[in-house]
């Protein structure tokens, strides 16, 4: 266990005393919820649902709760068991935030009001925090019910008393010399700042968790805290910021003090194959993740012994504490699915579609292994996430039907699991509607993919606002017909666009952002000289950013404007680079776009010949492209 997270388990009694009533009790208590999740899995494939699963819930709950009762009434503890029996204060918080945990993983699922088991879990959380003594013995209770509040807090959406309760606690931890929950709470800080779109102070608070951890020498707490930044590096595409760490850090990944936390090594290699990707260094991608693979095959050597000595679950001995206060990183299923993902991006770069597809396939199987070990509600999230990168896929490669059955499966397993109205649901609703409306789009349903494309742009975060409103714009300016409104509504669109571009950070993912801009200003342009300027822009962004999708359609467009001068070499130089990058992507449309375009050449230069060869391969190509869509 890494140093910066906290204790996945609280012992109920010290080794070698005998059992208490208490702990009796909470073994009871946490067989009832493995029994909860073992039956809920099954309602998840059963026809029908008999809800046997709440039953359980409800059994284990009623055992902490007299736990709860027997602390609150020491006349009761003696009445019925005698003088021998002690129940302390720091046994009823630990059993108040038990109850807390469990309120919140089934709370949804129990109850049809939202608020109804948040309002009991809070007072569970602000009793606890009430009755758990000072002493620095007992900060690891206090800390992880201050944590637990601040998950409720966050999935409520006060994100300003949880930022509150965060700094408090910190402030605490370093006066107490808590290091380890001084190093969590940084962490949660820097979350919250990425989250609100405060990079500086997001960058600040890992800054400061690496000086506490180097100073410490605790290597493990500083490559995890290193680790963490390199993801946000990786996310605002600073790639010279990603390359001078990844120089730091690969000898302490390598250094034998992280033998045992294999999964900081997979991580750091998935975001290595990750910014690899995205640059366009697809050899380097398919390198980080060998060595992911292999970090992660070590990996299940030791999660499989730990399974098969029985400590990968601990049978209620001790007093179980939520995983999810855990910041080292993945559990092996997790780290596992999103080793698979890395995987499929590098494959789907390097244009090797089955390949990808094959890697998400085995994610999948991943996840559900993680399903059949009670890790339903924990994996839903990354479940969710690999489905849509399966939509990504197809919608890239125009295999449209395959797209719809992917974003049906992720509106099956949002069903099956009630969230259409839980923090996952509000999180993942736009994301889900953006590919939404990309597959109408794709698919020829305008209205539905401009109704799908307004939500998203109205409401979503500012990435997927943005994409959402280049689509329109694109599916506005390809429109044969614009009415008075529509033309008003696009100037609106184009304006939103540039205003958003407006003071960005220049990182290279706003490099792709300007592209896109500069990619429909030009579409929109009436005047052949503005045009060309905005879509050579266009061009020279899409090479800084190693964005081949984009650059291909821009030469496409580019060379219908220079065909129409008569600078038929150039236009023919254009396309024939356009058809080469797609190609390479394996997509029919852009490269039947890109064909179209060179038989209009031949047949300008007065060559027959070649003109019939390319109207014909153009013909197969879009043959190829409706195929595909008409299985939708």
């Amino acid at each position: 266990m890494a140093p910066v997270a906290a204790d996945n388990t609280y012992s109920g009694a010290q080794p070698g005393a005998p059992k208490q009533m208490h702990t009796v009790v909470w073994a009871l208590a946490e067989s009832h919820f493995r029994q909860a999740q073992q039956l809920y899995k099954k309602s998840r494939t059963a026809a029908s649902s008999d809800g046997s699963w709440k039953a359980s819930v409800v059994a284990g709950l009623t055992c902490l709760y007299s736990v709860v009762r027997l602390c609150e009434s020491p006349k009761d503890q003696v009445k019925y068991f005698g003088r021998d029996l002690v129940l302390d204060a720091d046994t009823e918080a630990k059993t108040r935030l038990r109850i807390a945990q469990v309120l919140g993983d089934w709370g949804e699922g129990l109850s049809n009001r939202d608020d109804e088991f948040d309002d009991e879990e809070e007072r569970q959380l602000k009793r606890g925090l009430m009755s758990v003594p000072n002493a620095d013995r007992y900060t690891e209770t206090k800390y992880a019910i201050i944590a637990t509040h601040c998950r409720l807090l966050l999935r409520r959406g006060e994100r300003g008393w949880a930022e509150q309760r965060i700094k408090s606690a910190f402030v605490d931890a370093q006066k107490r010399r808590q290091y380890r929950w001084s190093q969590y709470f940084l962490l949660e800080l820097s979350n919250m700042s990425y989250e609100n779109g405060d990079w500086r102070s997001s960058q600040s608070a890992l800054e400061m968790a690496i000086r506490q951890a180097q100073q410490m020498g605790d290597k493990v707490g500083q490559s995890v805290m290193a680790v963490q930044q390199l993801s946000r590096l990786v996310q605002q595409r600073d790639w010279s910021g990603v390359a001078a760490l990844v120089g730091s850090l690969v000898p302490l990944i390598g250094d034998s003090a992280l033998a045992n936390v294999a999964h900081v090594r997979v991580r750091f290699w998935v975001l290595n194959s990750a910014a690899a990707t995205i640059r366009g260094n697809m050899t380097e991608a398919q390198e980080s993740c060998t060595s992911a693979r292999e970090a992660l095959k070590q990996w299940q050597g030791s999660f499989a012994r730990q399974f098969s000595e029985g400590r990968a679950a601990d049978g209620g001995a001790t007093f179980s504490m939520s995983s999810r206060l855990s910041v080292c990183g993945w559990s092996y299923y997790e780290a596992h699915a999103w080793v698979m993902v890395a995987s499929a991006l590098a494959a789907r770069g390097d244009g090797s579609y089955d390949r990808a597809s094959g890697f998400l396939r085995l994610a999948l199987e991943g996840i559900a292994r993680g399903e059949a070990d009670s890790m339903i509600r924990q994996l839903l999230p990354l479940k969710i996430s690999v489905l849509l990168h399966i939509v990504d896929i197809n919608l890239a490669a125009l295999y449209i039907g395959e797209a719809k059955q992917a974003l049906d499966r992720v509106m099956e397993v949002i069903d099956e699991c009630n969230t259409n109205k839980s923090a996952l649901w509000r999180s993942t609703r736009d994301a889900i509607a953006l590919r939404w409306a990309m597959y109408k789009h794709r698919a020829g349903d305008f209205e539905d993919a401009m109704n799908a494309y307004r939500c998203v742009a109205s409401r979503g975060p500012r990435d997927l606002c943005y994409a959402a409103r280049v689509n329109m714009a694109v599916l506005y300016l390809t429109s044969p017909e614009l009415s008075a409104n529509d033309t008003d509504y696009l100037r609106q669109i184009m304006a939103d666009l540039e205003k958003s571009i407006l003071n960005v950070s220049g990182s290279e993912h706003d490099i792709v952002r300007r592209a896109l801009l500069e990619f429909t200003q030009g579409m929109d342009s009436k005047e052949p000289v503005k045009a060309k300027t905005r879509l050579l822009a266009c061009l020279r962004l899409c090479s800084e950013a190693a964005d081949s999708v984009l650059q291909g359609w821009t030469l496409c467009l580019l060379g219908t404007m220079v065909l129409s001068t008569g600078q038929y070499d150039q236009a023919m130089k254009m396309c024939a680079a356009g058809q080469s990058i797609a190609q390479r992507a394996n997509d029919p449309l852009q490269n039947a776009a890109a064909i179209g375009i060179l038989t209009q050449i031949e047949k300008a230069v007065g060559d027959g010949d070649r003109h019939a060869k390319l109207l014909q391969v153009d013909e197969q190509m879009l043959q190829r492209f409706n195929a595909q869509i008409s299985d939708a």
